[in-house]
């Protein structure tokens, strides 16, 4: 195979073996890239019998390469096991990583939706709020502080 080209051989078995080939990409205005695996069943073209033409069509279950069996939902499965899916019945999208995720928005990421975060959250820039921070139920703009005096005094803890 080589991915410089998008080109991949295909042992027919046998011993018969077609030349460097194209396989099928969804290319136009948005292009999908995705090579095929060493040892992954294919279907082949070759109009009128022209390997100077042919490329690979399609790919089938095997046992090797197990499909997954998601009902109406649209996913892809990467080799490491991380799993992209959507599903349109519960209208929700899952990313199951093993690793991370990165981000990258030059413009910037605007989330329309309550958040919920699971584990620690680390800011390396300023964090800003409209409205009001609440932390541990005390409100950043709206606390009260106790013994309060004038001067140069220290107030106590907010209430």
């Amino acid at each position: 195979m080589d991915l410089d080209v998008g080109k991949a051989v295909v042992d027919f078995g046998g011993g018969a073996m077609s030349p460097p080939i194209d396989w099928n990409m969804q290319v136009g205005d948005t292009t999908i890239w995705l090579a095929p695996t060493v040892g992954q069943q294919v279907s082949v073209v070759s109009p009128e019998g022209d390997d100077e033409r042919a490329y690979i069509d399609a790919s089938f279950p095997s046992s090797q390469f197990a499909p997954l069996f998601l009902g109406a939902a649209v996913a892809i499965r990467f080799k490491d096991g991380a799993l992209i899916k959507y599903d349109p019945e519960s209208q929700t999208l899952d990313f199951a990583l093993p690793g991370s995720a990165v981000i990258t928005a030059a413009a910037g990421v605007t989330l329309a939706a309550d958040v919920a975060v699971q584990g620690d959250l680390t800011c390396t820039g300023t964090i800003k709020a409209d409205i009001d921070v609440v932390g541990a139920g005390k409100s950043l703009k709206g606390h009260k502080h106790t013994q309060v005096q004038s001067g140069s005094a220290v107030s106590g803890p907010p209430q």
